[in-house]
């Protein structure tokens, strides 16, 4: 599995954002994104998906959640739990394990 990679897409009716999920070391890592502006993947010229990971990280912890921000992704968010369904159907067709809370060191 290559960690630069979009795992998977999905658009949720009536919200402006996507629902991206990456492969981050070797954890699926779901992030909103505004299609009105490079996602992750295109933005080969700033680095990949990956680097941002790694910088978000310095900047603070994150889980497998992280909302259009770049920050963590609440239960509080409207669409939390879609999302954690997204990600759950994307675990178990993949079989790649959901980063974790605890991962986020």
């Amino acid at each position: 599995m290559n960690d630069k990679n979009l795992i998977r897409s999905f658009q949720v009716t009536e919200n402006p954002y996507l629902f991206n999920i990456y492969c981050y070391e070797s954890q699926l890592v779901g992030i909103e994104e505004d299609p009105t502006y490079l996602l992750l993947f295109q933005m080969d010229t700033y680095g990949s998906p990956r680097e941002y990971f790694d910088w978000r990280r310095t900047k603070t912890g994150f889980g497998a959640l992280l909302d259009v921000y770049g920050n963590g992704l609440m239960k509080n968010h409207p669409y939390y739990r879609i999302y954690q369904e997204y990600l759950k159907r994307v675990q178990k067709e993949e079989q790649i394990p959901i980063r974790r809370w605890s991962d986020r060191s």
